[in-house]
């Protein structure tokens, strides 16, 4: 018995690619890495004297052609070419599915080759590709019938045309992706920056072209002429029981080129995740440097590679990096060390920048100082520069104060005494005799803002007219409509309402859609998305009263669970989500996900979650819970009463605290007391 033969159709079908140009770009990316496989076979070091690729984009005829001098389909490379998921790149990383990516874009794809074998003898053709055919997969076809002969001497030319229907349509270079009208920079941007390593390891032939509009530019040249070597480092971290090594280069962009500082990782020489913003706590400006009399300004872009990465195979995406390790006595993921690592090499890159950075950071914290002398608690026994030199290279003169603030409250409280055996008694007479009497009054006045949200969130819980729904009020409430957590912070949302832990997570959106921007048509947005310490969550609120809840029906609104799965199930099919900031964030398949649906409770809504076979509990308010397996996925539904209640009882712990009690009552109070349970329901 063997294999059955490979769907190849349903592994095209089940690709994912990046969204906007680059995704758009896929196919062409996969057909020039088998150009630089193919000049490098047949020239090997004289790679970048005598190789040479041309690509040429034609708007008219919706194509993009790929030609080069390699080795062309010789005996063994059409062995290879005809075998799905070769092995025959093992080494170079390639997987042997990349040209089935051009299925994604485009309906047609076109051969035409010339070979030489060692005795001299020649051979060509042109090929018509049908990879999903029961028949013949490469089908010759006469030079002239919509296919050129190959132009050099040996190598092999690719076409890819006709794009499909429900592809982005990049062709046309004045529409909005391409800003400026500028197709050309753009297209020649994302060829550099996807093949970063094989120009910074000189496998480009010098002879690498790019031709649109009728315009052609060497992209060799242009690599060279907007980047410039800003150096290399090398780290090992510990991860299990070895050290693997990790090598970072530095590429100083100009400013035109770029609008950020920007990271990327390789996995066996091949672009292998998307770009990182790691321009917080750098640098949100470009540096500069005087060159050749001018000012240059320039951001950085940043290579790391390892042979620790391993990418995925349907889409280059690095799987291995999110494990948590120790390193320098912090706990985080691979992939923040590595993050952390290159932001601080590029401050000792830039030891100028960072010097007088540093000497202004200096200068503001004894500003800060002889304006109000109490900060100068904040020190301790530390000087201005000492205590300057633990902190961010970015942080604003307000964050300095507010740093120098807390540490002057923590220099009041002697806590060394506490350890894991320390009673909640001791806690409590502890906080009672060392928080100051002007720190109690700061709890106290958070405590009554606190408590007064809670009334706004009881009182829009009963209403039901004015301006806005009240779903939209109690959205607003909890947190600001529209926003993300890189446009506001802590302080402008109630997320404790729902628990106090989310009021410091990583990342908070609301109603947005995992790209970071507003909903357009066919889109849907969240209410809320969290993502914190390797968990997401997602939160979708109901409107305060509303009655009708069921799976059957068009109105999507009535099925909340239906509709949290739809949303988990997209943002897992996409692997990240986006900040406003165009920050991406990983979300990898182990990544726990939370879904929650917040609702008043009734009947409709007790009879839909049965159906939807949910366990519901009524131990501290009611609620419903489930897991589903291939999503990963924890949906709960709780009640908004259950909701308000806990928030308040939590609140209830600093009213004690305030008042000098320290006994803690976690009873509902008030009218939304918890009734009975009624038979069939489960206490949890």
């Amino acid at each position: 018995m063997k294999h059955k033969s490979i769907d190849l159709a349903s592994e095209v079908k089940r690709a994912t690619l990046p969204e906007g140009l680059n995704g758009f770009l896929f196919p062409l990316y996969e057909a020039v890495s088998n150009s630089f496989h193919s000049i490098e076979e047949r020239w090997d070091s004289e790679v970048e004297n005598r190789g040479f690729i041309e690509i040429e984009f034609d708007s008219a005829a919706r194509q993009i052609s790929i030609a080069d001098n390699g080795v062309g389909f010789d005996e063994k490379n059409l062995s290879a070419f005809l075998t799905p998921l070769t092995g025959n790149k093992y080494e170079r990383g390639g997987k042997g599915f990349g040209r089935f990516i051009a299925f994604k874009i485009f309906k047609e794809v076109s051969y035409s080759s010339r070979q030489t074998n060692a005795e001299g003898w020649s051979s060509g053709g042109s090929y018509r590709y049908d990879p999903f055919s029961s028949e013949d997969n490469l089908v010759e076809v006469a030079s002239g019938a919509g296919l050129d002969a190959h132009r050099f001497d040996t190598g092999l030319t690719a076409v890819m045309k006709s794009p499909l229907e429900t592809s982005p349509d990049f062709f046309d270079f004045t529409s909005e992706p391409y800003q400026d009208g500028k197709a050309q920079d753009a297209i020649a941007v994302a060829l550099v920056d996807h093949f970063l390593i094989e120009f910074v390891q000189k496998k480009v032939p010098h002879a690498f072209f790019l031709t649109l509009q009728g315009q052609r530019i060497n992209l060799h040249t242009y690599f060279q002429e907007s980047l410039s070597i800003g150096g290399t480092r090398v780290e090992h971290l510990k991860i299990g029981e070895g050290e693997r090594r990790f090598e970072f280069n530095y590429f100083k962009v100009a400013e035109t080129q770029a609008r950020k500082h920007r990271l990327y990782f390789y996995a066996n020489n091949r672009a292998a995740s998307d770009l990182e913003n790691i321009s917080s706590g750098v640098n949100d400006k470009p540096f500069y440097e005087t060159r050749d009399g001018r000012v240059q300004r320039y951001f950085y872009l940043v290579a790391v590679s390892s042979d620790f990465f391993v990418s995925s195979q349907s889409r280059d995406r690095i799987t291995n990096l999110h494990a948590k390790i120790e390193y320098d006595g912090k706990k985080k993921s691979i992939k923040d060390h590595l993050i952390g690592l290159a932001k601080q090499h590029i401050l000792e890159i830039e030891s100028s920048y960072t010097a007088e950075r540093r000497a202004k950071m200096v200068a503001e914290v004894e500003h800060l100082i002889a304006i109000d002398p109490l900060l100068r608690r904040g020190l301790g026994d530390r000087s201005a520069a000492d205590f300057v030199e633990k902190r961010s290279i970015t942080e604003s003169r307000e964050q300095l104060a507010q740093d120098l603030f807390v540490e002057r409250f923590r220099r009041k409280f002697d806590f060394t005494k506490l350890d894991q055996h320390t009673s909640v008694d001791q806690l409590v007479h502890l906080v009672k005799t060392q928080i100051p009497e002007d720190a109690k009054e700061a709890l106290a006045v958070y405590v009554a803002y606190r408590n007064h949200v809670i009334r706004i969130f009881r009182e829009l819980l009963k209403k039901h007219d004015g301006d806005l729904a009240t779903e939209d009020k109690v959205h607003q409430l909890v947190y600001p409509r529209y926003r993300d957590s890189d446009e506001i912070d802590y302080s402008a949302h109630n997320l404790w309402l729902l628990d106090d832990d989310l009021a410091y997570a990583q990342y908070i959106s609301s109603d947005r859609t995992p790209e970071g921007t507003h909903r357009s048509k066919g889109q849907y947005a969240h209410d809320l998305l969290i993502n914190n310490d390797n968990e997401l969550m997602v939160v979708e609120m109901k409107r305060p009263q509303k009655k009708g809840y069921s799976s059957d029906g068009d109105i999507v609104t009535n099925d909340p669970v239906d509709q949290l799965k739809k949303q988990i199930s997209e943002i897992r099919k996409k692997g990240k989500v986006t900040t406003s900031a165009g920050r991406e964030i990983a979300i990898p398949p182990d990544t726990m996900v939370r879904g929650y649906v917040l609702a008043d409770w009734n009947d409709s809504l007790q009879n839909y979650l049965a159906e939807e076979d949910f366990v519901i509990t009524n131990y501290g308010g009611r609620m419903a819970y489930r897991y589903y397996t291939t999503l990963n996925l924890m949906l709960e539904v709780v009640a908004f009463d259950r909701l308000v209640d806990r928030a308040s009882n939590r609140n209830e712990a600093f009213v004690q605290m305030l008042e000098g009690r320290s006994t803690f009552d976690r009873h509902a109070k008030g009218p939304l007391s918890s009734p009975p349970r009624s038979e069939g329901e489960t206490a949890c």
